[in-house]
């Protein structure tokens, strides 16, 4: 069996932006993110979405306070870039919520309103510490702000990803996958929300299920399935281009480990449109449409070129 530090963990959460550089101000300023670089994809660093050989984007990476852990924001402009529906709902399928714990509460709200930002509810008190949620404007998801302990004055300022969330339309289905796919800890005797707390995304009258899944390090996936609201599925036309959450990344330093998940995946017939291999890493999408994953052995030699360390800070 693997060792702790090459277990699968989650290494990225990927996500469409309208803007980049609005969603590079927002995440620096309002959380303390910081710059972790960019760069142009086209040919076939995009065909391992599943996309033509002719697409473009622009990836451009921040981080925050753990290692080995990088938000990713994608522009596509061929195919364009196509913005969440309209109707779009808090329990609709796929990824559409994470977390982020902050030191200061108070001076991340007053930079969100800075923004024209504003929290679907006021904040939401428990043992002393605040939470809080707002839609992102360029993402269209939901963000939730969590208040964490400082406890030194020497601590440091920058964020930490807390989870992430998915709706699914088959919770045992989903349980499944993760502990017999990618071989991941299911965690049913704890909860990180309450049914109350699903008010700071704009939900009532809310009725779910809800599993947990922890890899190695601390980002948890929650994992829920709406009864009520329905949780309606994604548009049969969907891209992997379009607005939102594309996916999340589970990653390790050891390529064995994300090998042998890939051969699990296919063997339980599950479409990977290509496994990409180069420079030491090896990375494969997830794409059918109960699964956005991708799994991706990146040897700590590129962590600087592939957004995974702080690069210059932006010109303000």
């Amino acid at each position: 069996m693997a060792t702790t530090e090459n277990q699968l963990r989650l290494i990225q959460i990927g996500a469409n932006t309208s803007d980049i550089p609005a969603t590079l101000h927002l995440y620096t300023e309002a959380f303390g993110f910081l710059n972790a670089g960019c760069h142009p994809l086209w040919g076939k660093n995009l065909s391992i979405q599943g996309l033509p050989l002719d697409s473009h984007a622009l990836v451009w990476w921040m981080v925050g306070m753990q290692e080995f852990f990088q938000l990713e924001f994608f522009h596509h402009t061929r195919p364009l870039q196509r913005p969440k529906r309209g109707d779009w709902h808090p329990t609709d399928h796929g990824w559409n919520r994470f977390g982020i714990a902050v030191s200061d509460f108070d001076r991340c709200l007053k930079s969100l309103a800075v923004h024209g930002v504003q929290t679907i509810t006021p904040p939401m008190t428990e043992m002393g510490l605040r939470r809080v949620a707002f839609r992102d404007p360029y993402l269209s998801v939901i963000v939730e702000v969590l208040e964490k302990r400082k406890h030194s004055v020497n601590d440091e300022e920058r964020p930490e990803l807390v989870y992430v969330t998915a709706s699914v339309a088959d919770l045992e289905s989903a349980k499944a996958f993760y502990r017999d796919v990618l071989k991941l800890e299911i965690v049913q005797d704890k909860m990180l929300h309450a049914p109350h707390h699903e008010a700071l995304w704009g939900l009532t009258g809310v009725r779910l299920n809800a599993f947990l899944v922890r890899a190695a390090g601390e980002i948890l996936l929650e994992i829920v399935q709406y009864h009520q609201p329905h949780g309606r599925p994604r548009a049969d036309d969907y891209r992997i281009s379009d607005q939102g959450i594309v996916n999340v990344c589970f990653g390790s330093r050891d390529d064995e480990v994300v090998g042998q998940a890939l051969e699990r995946a296919m063997g339980a017939g599950i479409r990977i449109p290509i496994i990409f291999k180069t420079q030491g890493i090896v990375a494969g999408y997830l794409t059918d449409r109960d699964r956005e994953i991708e799994l991706a052995a990146i040897p700590q030699t590129l962590d600087a070129i592939l957004g995974f360390l702080p690069q210059s800070p932006f010109m303000i």
